[in-house]
């Protein structure tokens, strides 16, 4: 079970890494005005923006694959006493990153959905104390980021899904 949560945490902070370089670059000042401050302990002493972006990605992500990695590990071995094969259990991982970046995905066209039909008035409230200037950007990297955390956890939902359905079908050929 730790090396399978062991890799979940990884390959989540690696998809971190990926999300936030694709989401940065939509709005820099997503992280600029907000992410950087909330991550003020993990700036490097010496890089780039996109750099401490990438640092950002892994910190906000590996714990959510852990715990999802663990969750799958453990429905596994109470459902048959072993954590499943690497091919199973990765079948299990791809699902619940499809499902994130899906998700993800349809957070994007939210957003931009949203930008196109009025700001909440939260969002503006918030935008205006942080001085954002491009607020669609803004406003969408929100929604993207906000739906990554969301599709995880359907994902593992899913994932869980799957394992019991393998699970299932092996005890009924037994």
């Amino acid at each position: 079970m730790f090396l399978v949560t062991l890799a979940g945490a990884l390959l989540a902070g690696a998809y971190g890494v990926l999300h936030d370089q694709v989401t940065y670059r939509i709005s820099e000042e997503y992280f600029t005005r907000n992410k950087f401050d909330q991550f003020y302990y993990a700036r490097p002493a010496s890089g780039s923006e996109l750099e401490f972006a990438s640092r950002i990605g892994f910190l906000a992500t590996w714990w959510v694959g852990a715990l999802t990695a663990w969750g799958l590990a453990r429905v596994s071995v109470a459902q048959v006493g072993r954590v499943a094969p690497v091919r199973v259990m990765g079948i299990a991982f791809v699902i619940v990153f499809s499902t994130s970046a899906l998700v993800a995905v349809g957070g994007w066209l939210w957003g931009l959905w949203r930008t196109r039909t009025g700001y909440a008035m939260g969002w503006v409230e918030w935008m205006e104390a942080l001085g954002v200037e491009d607020r669609s950007a803004f406003m969408s990297v929100g929604y993207i980021h906000n739906a990554s955390y969301l599709g995880g956890i359907l994902g593992m939902v899913l994932g869980i899904v799957y394992l019991r359905l393998v699970f299932r079908r092996q005890q009924a050929s037994a």
